[in-house]
């Protein structure tokens, strides 16, 4: 159940009522009441989406939940790997750098 509130259109402003979603429009200028919103939850949507398609497994919703479950473990096995790997890499050139500096 939605509840209904009042919203102050920014372009005519009169006031109207409103359930409080994304696309909603003013009835008396047909102006979109926070534009802003919508294009904040559309970039979210596509970022969902492309690191959805990043993953090293796509996660499909016609997978079993075992095979999901597999699959998240695996891709953040894979990042938890990757990022892992880079702080040695770091820890390892700031060694260098550091016992580079002492001995001189």
């Amino acid at each position: 159940m939605s509840q209904v509130s009042e919203i102050k259109c920014p372009v005519c402003e009169k006031w109207s009522n409103s359930t409080g979603k994304m696309d909603e429009r003013c009835p008396n200028c047909n102006t979109q009441y926070n534009a802003g919103r919508l294009q904040y939850e559309e970039e979210n949507r596509v970022n969902a989406i492309r690191m959805k398609e990043n993953s090293y497994f796509v996660i499909k919703d016609t997978d079993d939940p075992i095979m999901q479950m597999f699959k998240q473990f695996v891709n953040w096995l894979r990042w938890a790997t990757f990022y892992g790997i880079s702080v040695i890499y770091v820890a390892i050139a700031l060694m260098i750098i550091v016992f580079g500096l002492a001995m001189v």
